[in-house]
């Protein structure tokens, strides 16, 4: 049967037509072959232009670290010397082999137990040129006499207003979910710095609230594949703060909130994302969070968006006051909403400095002004004066 289906498709053609076939086949051959090499002279040039352009960036005092392939430095680094249309596509499979391979998440994030990412700046404080010396015997250095400094500025002109200040520092991932850690550690100088930190609000009289408790009761308080705390831990410390705050207004407001809940879907974690595969299957990955996401809505009855009482809360802080719907629970706890203008990458004080200088406009009703950090900020590098 095969036999009379190549007769046919030879068209009749007798002897000739299986000798004209191996000649099409081998033309053709030489034709892949030609463009084989051609693409792999190119791919060697465009590899040579890299090195090439990498040295001279070494010569000129920029690093150039042979090693940096397996924390995906040098691959970024290739892409910049020489920008091709595919290189995206490549570097999301560098860093999913690199991981698999290697397990190997680059610079930015560490594996504790399988699964449970963790950033390596929570973890370790980075070195900052010109601003890393020797702590002091109350374990004080540089960076923590800069936000000591700046909480003073801040305490001192909101007492002046009759506006009291409440500072909430989250407390880093690996400090509360230390059962996932798997051989992690975290440096002993971030533990420092948030003792002297503590320190330093119990001496100036700012309220503190201590996350820390709250948050390991409710484990797993974090997302697996995120640095911000899952809805468990936004909870946890909305009732928390809001216990710290209530008694500095008196009373719970009447607000009320709806809740609303999505189907459970994988989340992609910035950790995720910071390691670079947000976009590579499953297998080549830590696998995301299967999250349902829940949001608070307040039912307006006056308000911030209604004719009725002004706020009376600020709540000026970082990412953690932007997740898992902090601030609508912290408003819950409260019986009123909160004037949430927080920032995403707020650092130690983004947010707070956003506004501080049109504080003369702020709602005259303003009476608490929250202060919401994570920990790690506190060994991030100065922005300058404030």
């Amino acid at each position: 049967m095969s036999e009379s289906v190549g007769r046919k498709a030879a068209g009749g053609a007798g002897v000739t037509a299986p000798a004209n076939n191996v000649l099409s086949v081998q033309a053709l051959s030489r034709g892949h072959r030609r463009l084989a090499w051609l693409v792999a002279f190119l791919l060697a040039m465009g590899c040579l232009a890299a090195v090439t352009s990498l040295v001279t960036q070494a010569r000129d005092g920029k690093p150039f670290d042979l090693h940096g392939w397996r924390d995906g430095s040098l691959g970024h680094s290739m892409d910049r010397a020489i920008d091709v249309p595919y290189a995206p596509a490549l570097h999301r499979w560098q860093d999913a082999v690199r991981y698999r391979v290697f397990g190997d998440l680059g610079r930015q994030v560490r594996e504790g137990c399988p699964g449970w990412l963790f950033y390596a700046d929570g973890l370790h404080a980075p070195v900052q040129a010109g601003q890393e010396t020797p702590a002091r015997a109350d374990g004080s250095d540089v960076l923590t006499d800069a936000r000591i400094a700046s909480l003073h500025h801040y305490a001192d002109a909101l007492r002046a207003s009759g506006i009291r200040l409440v500072v909430v520092t989250v407390p880093d991932k690996s400090r509360v979910e230390t059962e996932a850690l798997c051989g992690l550690n975290q440096d002993a100088r971030m533990t420092q710095r948030l003792a002297v930190w503590q320190r330093a609000l119990d001496q100036s009289g700012v309220a503190r609230v201590d996350l820390l408790p709250a948050l390991q009761a409710a484990r797993p308080a974090f997302f697996r594949t995120d640095v911000h705390w899952n809805a468990r831990g936004a909870q946890a410390a909305a009732q928390v703060v809001g216990a710290a705050v209530l008694p500095l207004l008196g009373a719970a407001g009447d607000a009320r909130f709806k809740h609303a809940t999505e189907p459970a879907a994988p989340r992609i974690g910035d950790l995720l994302t910071l390691a670079g595969l947000a976009d590579v299957p499953d297998a080549w990955r830590p696998a995301p969070d299967i999250v349902a996401n829940e949001t608070l809505q307040a039912q307006h009855s006056g308000g911030l968006l209604d004719a009725g009482p002004a706020a009376q809360v600020l709540l000026a802080g970082s990412s953690f006051s932007r997740r898992s719907a902090f601030a609508e629970r912290l408003g819950e706890r409260l019986g009123q909403e909160v004037w949430n203008v927080s920032l995403d990458d707020g650092q130690f004080d983004r947010a707070l400095q956003s506004i501080w200088h049109d504080r003369a406009n702020w709602p005259h009703s303003l009476r608490v002004v929250i202060w919401e950090m994570s920990e790690d900020a506190l060994s991030m590098p100065l922005e300058g004066a404030r």
